[in-house]
Order: structure tokens, then C-alpha cells, then sequence
């Protein structure tokens, strides 16, 4: 069991602190926690395990899925932590299971720590790669080096070191205190050590709530907005850049097909590009919502009746709601290989050579990519006679 620092053991018994009391299950929350969470938790475990294959088959390290392959990583090792923090901690306190209340408690911080971190550094992420995204789209010359090689790996790094820093401290913001003279279920204090001090509270919201809910909720969605924007000029560009070409005379028939699927591939490859980066910081956004819902309410109104009781105790819909906010964690993360199915038709091919049994998740969405195909041939073949007759098409 954790022992007890001989500062903190000659306050303990000065005051003589009631003991504790855990916060109770009853069997909404326990559902909540155990049959939904904790499956979803163990899918995101198994598609992030695949995502990490795919992504380090494919020479990720040299190119921009370098950060999905970290996100992978990161998201992996995400949902691993649910299950031991909150499913365990479930199955103790409404099963009564001394053992898993000990065995809980020996690790609770470590995993809370490592949790915050992991979590941090997973949003940071994503806005890396959003901004990289934005770079490219924006054709911006002078931060080229952000989107070599080695740019990436000097942003990761600087990102990493960042997040260690600044979520360091969340591995010391309580001491678990064992305290025999209790009965069971409430012999466990949560002593508070950088919790404890006022200057820590202030960074607490100050600078860690904003830098991880507010400020990159404010800038993924601007970041995302400027995206569909910037692509959609681009791509409707590249359309007339193509009815231009095309229309000069004394030009052949094969440099026309030439031109024109040329630059089909190249409106396609920013479409799928721009769309998965696109997909993956909205999922955020909106199972990020619940918790920037609850962080303005925890900072702006603590002393609400919406997440605190008169006697100072969590209301019944913040305890759900925070219990909430840790599955939508989990749903993101187990959302990332839909969007790739959906948006990349090259990460569908990778997927089914590599896991043949999972052909029956890309079929849908290569049947639609084929319709899809269909109609963009039919309206080429509509542009083309349009364009015989000296009208202007929209290739898009």
C-alpha cells in the first residue's frame, strides 16, 4: 500500500480528518461506465492497433501520416488506460471487490497522470496536423519547412517536450493516503499535495483548462473553416484552369484526356487529403463539446446547482456528465479508422490487402466511391459536349 510522508502523517493526525467517501455507483452510472464505455474502449483498442499496423507499413515517418500514425498511438493507449482507471474502478465499488479497490488505488495516479498526458499531447496533435494541412492548402511558401520531414519531426518533438512540461505536475496533484482506522470503501484519502497550492490552482485553470479546451476548440474550428474554404476555390480553380486548356485551339485529343485526368487526380488527392484531416478535427470538435460545455461551468460558475449540491457534493448530472465526456474520449478515438474507410480509397485498399476479412467494412464505401466514379464520367461526358458546342463547364 502507499505509505504516508511523515510531513503529511503529522497533519493527518492534528486534524483528524473524517474519512473519505467514495463517490457512489448506482446502476445508471455503472451501466454507463461498464456496458458502454468499456466495449467501445476495447474497439478503439483493437481498430488503433490496426491503424498502427497500417501506418508503419506504409513509411509514415517520411510523409504527413506521421502524425496519424502518433494519433494511433496515442489513441491506443487512451482507451487502454479507460479500462483499468474506470472499469475497474466501477467493478470495485458496485461489485464491493476488496481486492480490485486496493489493487485500483496502488495505481489511480500513475494512470491519471499518464491519462491527462496522453490526452493533452492527442489534441496537440491533431492540431499539428490541421495545421500542416492548412499550410498546404494555403500554398503558405514561407512556413514550407513545417511540412518537410524535418519539420515534422522538430514540430513533434517541441510539441512532445510542451506537453510533458506543462501535464508533468498532474502526476502529483494528490497523494493516496492508506488509512487502517477506517472501514473499507472509505479508508482511502486523497491528500492533496500540488492540488493544495493556490499559485497551482490558478495554472490549473489559467493556463492548462485554456490551453486544452478553449484554445484548441478555437482553432481547430477556424483552422477547419479556412480549410473547406481555401479547397473550395481551389478546386474550382483547377476547373477552370482545365475548360481554359482545353479550349485552346490546335490542341490534341490525348494531351485534352491527358489534362483532364491529370488533374482529376490532383483535385481527388486534395479532396481526400483535406476531407480526412477535415473529418478527424471535427469528430474532435463535437466529442470535445460535452467537455467545454462542463470546463465553462467548473471555471466561470463553480458554485452553480447544475454540478454542485448545497452540501458541496457533485450532482447526479456531473457525475454522469464527466463519466460522459471520458466515453466520448474513447468514441473519438475509435472514430478515426471510419473516417480514413470513408475518405481515403487508398487506406481502404491498404486495409483489405492487409486484413482481407475486413473487405466487408470498405465495400460500402468503395460501392459509393464507385457511383460516385459513374456520375463524375457522366458529367465529364455532358462538359465535354458542352464544351464542343463553346459553353463553359464546372468540372466540379
Amino acid at each position: 500500500m502507499s505509505s504516508v510522508p511523515p510531513d503529511i502523517a503529522q497533519n493527518i493526525s492534528d486534524e483528524v480528518p473524517e474519512c473519505s467517501r467514495n463517490e457512489a455507483y448506482d446502476f445508471n452510472r455503472y451501466a454507463l461506465i461498464v456496458y458502454c464505455g468499456t466495449p467501445i474502449a476495447i474497439a478503439g483498442v483493437i481498430c488503433n492497433w490496426i491503424l498502427f499496423r497500417l501506418f508503419t507499413k506504409s513509411k509514415s515517418t517520411k510523409s504527413p501520416a506521421l502524425y496519424l500514425l502518433l494519433l494511433a498511438v496515442l489513441d491506443l493507449l487512451m482507451d487502454l488506460l479507460y479500462i483499468p482507471f474506470f472499469t475497474v474502478d466501477a467493478l470495485a465499488i458496485y461489485h464491493k471487490s476488496e481486492f480490485l479497490y486496493h489493487i485500483w488505488h496502488d495505481y489511480a495516479m500513475f494512470v491519471f497522470g499518464l491519462s491527462r498526458l496522453v490526452q493533452f499531447a492527442s489534441t496537440y496533435i491533431i492540431l499539428c496536423a490541421t495545421i500542416e494541412r492548412f499550410i498546404v492548402v494555403a500554398e503558405i511558401n514561407s512556413l514550407n519547412f513545417l511540412i518537410s520531414s524535418t519539420g515534422r519531426f522538430v514540430t513533434i518533438g517541441i510539441t512532445f517536450l510542451g506537453v510533458a512540461i506543462l501535464r508533468l505536475p498532474a502526476f502529483f496533484e494528490y497523494y493516496i493516503t492508506y488509512r487502517p482506522d477506517c472501514p473499507l470503501y472509505e479508508n482511502y484519502d486523497y491528500t492533496p499535495l500540488l492540488a493544495g497550492w493556490e499559485h497551482y490552482q490558478m495554472f490549473n485553470f489559467y493556463v492548462m483548462t485554456v490551453l486544452h479546451i478553449f484554445v484548441p476548440f478555437a482553432l481547430l474550428l477556424m483552422l477547419n473553416i479556412s480549410i473547406v474554404v481555401v479547397t473550395q476555390r481551389k478546386l474550382t480553380g483547377i476547373g477552370w484552369a482545365v475548360t481554359t486548356f482545353i479550349d485552346m485551339p490546335k490542341v490534341s485529343e490525348m494531351i485534352r484526356k491527358e489534362s483532364i485526368n491529370s488533374n482529376k487526380r490532383r483535385r481527388d488527392e486534395l479532396r481526400y487529403a483535406t476531407w480526412t484531416m477535415v473529418s478527424i478535427a471535427t469528430t474532435y470538435l463535437c466529442c470535445s463539446s460535452l467537455s467545454l460545455f462542463i470546463g465553462i461551468l467548473e471555471n466561470v460558475w463553480p458554485q452553480n446547482t447544475l454540478l454542485f449540491q448545497e452540501d458541496g457534493s457533485s450532482t447526479k448530472f456531473y457525475t454522469l456528465a464527466s463519466d460522459a465526456v471520458s466515453i466520448l474520449v474513447a468514441v473519438n478515438s475509435l472514430l478515426r479508422i471510419f473516417v480514413y474507410l470513408l475518405c481515403s480509397p487508398n487506406f481502404r485498399k491498404q486495409l483489405v490487402k492487409e486484413y482481407p476479412c475486413l473487405k466487408c467494412l470498405a465495400c460500402g464505401a468503395d460501392s459509393d466511391e464507385k457511383t460516385k466514379k459513374i456520375k463524375e464520367e457522366k458529367k465529364l461526358f455532358i462538359g465535354y459536349q458542352n464544351l464542343i458546342m463553346g459553353a463553359r463547364v464546372d468540372m466540379l
